[in-house]
């Protein structure tokens, strides 16, 4: 039986990096990120993204918005989008200011002209956790998508990004918090065992429940993993509730996470890659928050 690798006791994640541009920049996403941030006793990166192609667009002539709150059309150009973006950036940074001083964290602003995901991807390191404000469709009992506001970037472009990626982990934070368990999926990986750390550290923030979905074939390797982290939980005065659940995929853990109203949904990052573009695709269904490990 394999044990919980040394390096499951270290920090976890250096930075909280909270990514944000024109569609996702909500400042209350500021204050979770912030609070996640205090809980992992690390320092907050708040990475503002001028969307570069809007920016050439506004550039050009004959290129008009049109409210939909009266109804009237404007020409769009480089000087009012210039004037709007630094209001957004100048209300963003207030935000992240006050969020850190509430959650006493150290933080930073840094604004970048580029596409987000790039953008982010290059400014985060092997030891910092990505934070993006994800905007995935939820689904009505017909099976019909309902876009939240702001769609972008889809969850399977964060999970490809990341593939290709120095980035250790990205967790995808969605809009609306529960007050359900945290759920691992745990395959005995150092990854898995880094992903149980994270979510002992969030656990309280989350109101302390912790489930794990044991990936073993063997129930004598299931129980030995249970007793490990039993052990390992109780270290920081928590217990879980376990699930045997072997060759589970994507699909079982998303749909697991949703009967039984989850916070958040821990995977490894390398395992839901392997599952492929179906994978990747499931996520757009997750109806809470996201953290992909490595």
């Amino acid at each position: 039986m394999r044990s919980a690798p040394a390096t499951a006791d270290r920090r976890p994640f250096r930075r909280v990096v909270l990514a944000l541009d024109t569609v996702s920049g909500d400042p209350s996403v500021l204050d979770r990120a912030a609070a996640l941030a205090a809980r992992l006793r690390g320092e907050l990166l708040a990475l503002f993204v001028e969307d570069i192609d809007l920016v050439r667009l506004a550039g050009h002539q004959q290129v008009f918005t049109c409210s939909t709150l009266n109804g009237g059309v404007r020409e769009l150009a480089a000087d009012h989008l210039q004037t709007s973006l630094r209001l957004q950036t100048q209300r963003l940074c207030r935000a992240m200011e006050q969020a850190a001083t509430r959650r006493q964290v150290k933080a930073a602003f840094q604004l970048r002209q580029g596409r987000l995901m790039t953008e982010v991807l290059d400014a985060a390191g092997v030891d910092d956790l990505v934070v993006i404000s994800w905007s995935a469709p939820s689904w009505s009992a017909s099976g019909r998508a309902t876009p939240w506001a702001g769609s972008t970037p889809p969850a399977s472009v964060v999970v490809q990004a990341l593939a290709e990626a120095r980035v250790r982990s990205v967790l995808l934070l969605h809009p609306q918090t529960g007050d359900g368990p945290v759920l691992v999926a745990f395959d005995g990986s150092e990854a898995a065992w880094h992903g149980l750390a994270t979510a002992a550290q969030v656990a309280d923030v989350d109101g302390g429940r912790i489930e794990v979905a044991l990936l073993a074939e063997r129930v004598a390797l299931a129980d030995g993993w249970a007793h490990e982290i039993g052990v390992k939980l109780a270290e920081s005065e928590l217990t879980a509730n376990f699930l045997l659940m072997p060759r589970a995929e994507v699909r079982v853990l998303c749909e697991l996470a949703a009967r039984r109203h989850c916070t958040l949904l821990v995977l490894g990052a390398d395992r839901t890659l392997w599952e492929g573009e179906t994978a990747r695709s499931l996520l757009h269904r997750a109806t809470c928050s996201v953290l992909l490990v490595r």
